[in-house]
């Protein structure tokens, strides 16, 4: 497995089940045909859970980790509109 490091912080959000979950970016496997992220899953104290890919393609971005929470619920609040 080939993976290239995430030099600058970066945040993901993705929705699992009703929960949104996020961690920080911390490289990118290049074994698919689109890069996948490698991801740290954190709770809300940032204690890391585990280390592993989103489960779900629909993925949300930020700077920080609570950037990437407030747009994966702006966009599930707006789905459910």
């Amino acid at each position: 497995m080939t993976i290239i490091a995430q030099s600058t912080p970066l945040w993901l959000a993705t929705k699992a089940d009703e929960d949104i979950q996020a961690g920080r970016v911390i490289g990118w496997q290049t074994e698919h045909v689109q890069p996948v992220p490698l991801v740290a899953w954190t709770d809300e104290t940032g204690q890391l859970s585990r280390v592993g890919t989103p489960a779900s393609a629909v993925v949300w971005l930020g700077d920080t980790r609570g950037e990437a929470i407030e747009s994966a619920q702006r966009e599930h609040k707006l789905a459910t509109l």
